[in-house]
């Protein structure tokens, strides 16, 4: 029951890590239902919808605060007529929008949808996107309603649930993925929080799982993630090699190790196993792991701290020595002088029970690669 936005700009919202994890626990476990209490909540409204369609056919409908004839009555004909849907299709369908940045008010009300639909269910108040592309030929629709006698949905609550619609595509996009083969499994929901690319594909390269890290690789145009053609490199020849790898693990192979690179010369490591049994493995399923050689540290100060007694500014300058940055350099934009860079060095190395700077250095590169929620940082 959702439509779209105008392609309007707007500010964004950040979200709770909390709902970002509501979101992924309803949609991998509750189903649609859940994510609709979910959108209600955010969206601030009195009721919603949240739905599938394959191909401009609903696969799967769910309502929160919904009677289910109104789910019923709208499948049945009053989607058909909703008069919103075709303009939001036509410019921004994953955006979300009121009815009213669509179709004028006095217009609305003298449509058959309105009379018959709207106001006999009381959601004459609506927003939302009709067309969030989830997988090939998959739409997710989500719809958030407010009763007659309500204010219409105000420009913050537009932003707020527009702050949802990554979170709702990435966890709707996972759901897809895991029902094409792969079993849920607390290992392969941990695959999302890796700061390095994992993907995993059947033995054509075929992709039923990526993480974020991948998809930012996918973004900078290092790997192709494509449905049909399968997973990808940029670079031709490297393509074919890491195709071979793929399927040769998937025929029983141990797996391999590729060098791949990127446009500007950098190195991207890959690595193919067979797919791990506790993450879903089944015979034909292949793990590749990806890592850019100029991929940033995700150590923190704050994450150094909870493992070792260092102070503020050892820290500080613990996490420029990991990132390979010279002392001189360190010492000019902090204006420290050469004897205290000398005494909190020796101060750390005591703190981590390093011998030197280049053990130091390997010891942190053995600390898991971890992408850590905004919240995690700030407590």
């Amino acid at each position: 029951m959702g439509i779209v936005a105008k392609g309007l700009v707007r500010r964004s919202f950040a979200l709770q890590p909390a709902v970002v994890s509501d979101i992924y626990d309803a949609a991998l476990d509750q189903g649609l239902r859940g994510l609709a209490e979910i959108v209600m909540a955010v969206g601030q409204g009195c009721s919603a919808a949240v739905s599938i369609e394959r191909a401009g056919t609903l696969e799967e409908v769910a309502t929160h605060n919904l009677p289910d004839k109104a789910l019923q009555d709208y499948a049945a004909y009053y989607r058909r007529i909703n008069p919103c849907i075709p303009i939001a299709m036509a410019g921004h369908p994953d955006s979300i929008s009121r009815f009213t940045d669509l179709i004028t008010e006095p217009d609305l009300e003298r449509t058959e949808f309105y009379t018959d639909f709207m106001q006999v269910h009381d959601t004459v108040r609506a927003m939302g996107a009709p067309g969030i592309p989830i997988g090939p030929a998959l739409l997710l629709q989500v719809g958030v309603h407010r009763a007659r006698g309500s204010a219409d949905f105000s420009e913050d609550d537009v932003i707020r649930l527009q702050g949802l619609v990554p979170h709702l595509k990435r966890a709707m996009q996972l759901r897809c993925r895991l029902a094409s083969g792969l079993r849920l499994d607390a290992g392969l929901a941990a695959l999302q929080a890796l700061a390095f690319g994992c993907v995993i594909c059947d033995g054509a390269g075929h992709v039923l799982f990526a993480n974020q890290a991948a998809e930012t690789l996918e973004a900078s145009g290092i790997i192709t993630l494509a449905a049909r053609q399968g997973l990808q490199a940029r670079n031709l020849g490297q393509s074919r090699q890491l195709a071979a790898s793929i399927s040769a693990t998937a025929a029983g192979g141990t797996g391999d190790a590729l060098i791949l690179t990127t446009r500007d010369g950098i190195r991207v490591f890959a690595l193919t196993t067979p797919l791990p049994v506790r993450l879903g493995g089944q015979s034909g399923h292949v793990l590749v792991t990806l890592r850019s050689e100029s991929a940033a540290t995700t150590l923190d100060a704050t994450a150094l701290q909870q493992l070792f007694p260092l102070t503020t500014a050892e820290a500080r300058l613990a996490l420029a020595l990991a990132a390979g940055h010279s002392l001189a350099k360190y010492a000019a934009e902090h204006r420290v002088s050469d004897n205290t860079l000398r005494t909190q060095i020796a101060s750390i190395l005591h703190k981590t029970g390093t011998e030197n700077q280049r053990e130091l250095v390997r010891m942190f590169g053995l600390l898991p690669p971890v992408e850590r929620l905004a919240g995690d940082r700030d407590r």
